[in-house]
């Protein structure tokens, strides 16, 4: 069975379409998405007469798919697990590692790649399953096929596999997905819910799934000129056991478990962790234009702690601070004619430059250059 192929973003389409079609995917209610891992596709078949864990590439010897089975660690538990005919897509990553590190090990003899593992040991992390105990699941929506990961990983029970976690495609999906980018990561992989399993095909239609990777991000070199206040409210799911809360008749902020009170009436409510700390939840951003004046770019969210705290007790030191930034897109819809108006979809902080960039070297046009 020839693997399914994930769609990608052509490179004839230009960044703005590109991105148009995320928001309309984001919008839809009808995507889940994951992080993408830089690993080596894998698929596991556990049949009665035999097991393999096979590769996506076809052996130049055999003229089959390669199998990697003895090559790993965690395998014996994988086919301890079923008895009847099961098929399980996982991706095998080195922990740390990207895809050549990975596929440097896996191109080693049995006993060679074994011994490369000596420090780290590969990893299997699951994203698929396409039968399941004599079940065949290729028709089933993907929503639902995914749903039978954590059992599986449970039966495996080995600590080298883990379930890939799929998420709601929502408005917060361009945060999360550039705190991958910012942490180094490859990106994310997104696929409709009611998706079914079509060998050798890209899925049933385009954008049934699509692969979102760092190349429509930009780096841009900017400057902090202001802050904007961290949000009062609390919009967790979680709030039976959040810890941050106010009175509202007397204003005072309280730290603890106070959810018990919240129930029984107690006039309080949760509020956000930044506020109740008086963090910024973001910093505003600009870049001098050819004649020297200040031009306001965008604001950045998604600050580190350690970032919030430093601006809310020294403001005065970060104010003009360099930055690097990155982000989805830049945008020149709204600019005029000298590129003022531009603006940065979804940025996020690439690196503090305090102490090796100089404000001055900021410019709009260098972003209209590059």
């Amino acid at each position: 069975m020839e693997p399914m192929r994930y769609w990608a973003p052509t490179s004839n389409m230009d960044a703005e379409t590109k991105r148009q079609h995320l928001e309309q995917m984001a919008a839809s209610g009808n995507y889940l998405w994951s992080q993408k891992y830089d690993g080596n596709w894998s698929r596991a078949i556990i049949t009665k007469e035999r097991a393999a864990l096979q590769t996506r590439g076809i052996s130049k010897k055999t003229g089959t798919y390669g199998e990697i089975q003895n090559k790993v660690f965690f395998w014996n538990d994988v086919v301890k697990a079923f008895d009847n005919d099961t098929i399980i897509l996982g991706e095998v990553y080195l922990p740390g590692g990207i895809d050549k590190d990975c596929g440097a090990i896996l191109r080693c003899l049995d006993d060679k790649a074994l011994v490369r593992q000596k420090d780290i040991k590969l990893e299997w992390r699951i994203f698929d399953i396409l039968a399941l105990d004599g079940t065949l699941h290729l028709n089933t929506p993907f929503e639902k096929r995914i749903k039978l990961i954590p059992e599986v990983v449970k039966r495996i029970n080995n600590p080298l596999v883990i379930g890939i976690e799929y998420h709601e495609m929502n408005e917060s999906f361009f945060d999360d997905i550039n705190d991958i980018f910012a942490q180094g990561g490859e990106g994310a992989v997104c696929a409709k819910k009611d998706m079914i399993y079509i060998p050798g095909k890209r899925g049933p239609t385009a954008w049934a799934t699509c692969k979102v990777k760092q190349e429509i991000s930009a780096d841009i070199d900017c400057f902090i000129t202001g802050i904007e206040p961290a949000i009062q409210e609390y919009t967790g799911k979680d709030v039976a056991m959040w810890n941050y809360w106010e009175d509202e008749r007397t204003g005072e902020k309280l730290l603890g478990e106070y959810y018990g009170e919240y129930q029984t009436g107690r006039p309080i409510h949760p509020i956000s962790k930044g506020y109740y700390y008086e963090w910024p939840g973001a910093v505003y951003t600009s870049v001098y234009d050819k004649k020297g004046n200040i031009i306001p770019l965008c604001k950045v969210a998604g600050l580190t702690e350690e970032f919030k705290t430093e601006l809310r007790d020294n403001y005065d030191e970060w104010i003009m601070c360099p930055l690097t930034i990155g982000g989805m897109m830049v945008s020149t819809a709204q600019a005029n004619s000298d590129g003022i108006g531009i603006s940065i979809r979804h940025p996020y902080i690439k690196s503090i430059r305090k102490n090796d960039l100089n404000p001055a070297d900021c410019t709009l046009s260098k972003i209209l250059s590059d």
